[in-house]
């Protein structure tokens, strides 16, 4: 059910320009920061994992519908991906993700309860209702998306878990899946305390109201992503994930002249 991070990672998958300094200095570094903690990163493809960790926390962990195994279908490695954090082989941390493609918008793949449920007719409940207005969420469509949800730390961890975690868990994502956009959905307590300096993203929209609750929308195109890849001070957990540093605007224009060069000596 489990690989070590280090063995499911496929560096191969990434472009020649990132691939020696993703394989050989961020992932190494975010894995020795976890190991510093006594924590081994495990990867999984299976949906199991994340609703066993969330049975024995229940009054801090709810399953978000996408990530309940119970009502998704089919799901594997071509679309799930599970990051465990474990201590003496017992789950400690856990955050996933989960390749999905959108029709004609999120907005309506949200509101008719698609997103959430493998067959909705039969699994949602009568009435369940899911209102979107924001943005973004009209706008994305036609393409496929990352959605990040069930995730967890233990109490009493250091604040390096779950930082190191949720970068490691979108760079795998960022290496072995071809996507548009990342997205996540949270309240507003989690999103001033996580969303741009944690987790990474760079716009947090009002309007998803879900089973009486108010969410708001996260959302990072793969361009932003590519970039925050490519500035040196990813691994840095120090610094605000969702923090685009100079060295980063430097790193990218490098990498973008030594790309046309490249195209210009196979021309």
């Amino acid at each position: 059910m489990f690989k070590h991070y280090l063995d499911a990672f496929d560096a191969g998958q990434i472009t020649p320009c990132r691939r020696q300094r993703v394989a050989g200095i961020v992932v190494p570094t975010l894995v020795r920061a976890l190991e510093e903690v006594g924590l081994v990163p495990m990867i999984s493809h299976d949906l199991g994992c994340v609703a066993e960790i969330q049975s024995g926390n229940a009054e801090r962990m709810r399953l978000f519908q996408p990530f309940n195994p119970a009502l998704q279908i089919g799901h594997g490695a071509k679309d799930t991906v599970v990051l465990s954090l474990q201590r003496d082989n017992r789950q400690v941390a856990c955050a996933a993700t989960r390749l999905l493609w959108i029709g004609e918008s999120l907005a309506l793949d949200m509101q008719s309860l698609r997103l959430f449920y493998a067959d909705v007719r039969g699994m949602s409940r009568p009435g369940e209702t899911c209102i979107v207005t924001a943005p973004s969420a009209k706008k994305i469509g036609d393409c496929h998306v990352g959605l990040t949800g069930a995730v967890f730390v233990h109490g009493g961890e250091s604040s390096v878990v779950v930082r190191a975690m949720m970068r490691l868990l979108h760079l795998w994502v960022f290496a072995h899946w071809k996507w548009s956009w990342l997205m996540g959905i949270a309240e507003r307590p989690v999103v001033r305390g996580y969303a741009y300096d944690v987790y990474g993203y760079p716009s947090a929209e009002l309007g998803v109201w879900r089973e009486g609750r108010e969410y708001m929308l996260l959302v990072a195109p793969r361009r932003y992503y590519e970039e925050r890849v490519d500035d040196p001070s990813f691994h840095d957990l120090t610094i605000p994930l969702g923090q685009r540093t100079e060295s980063a605007r430097v790193n990218a224009q490098q990498i973008a002249e030594s790309a046309r060069a490249g195209e210009e000596r196979a021309a």
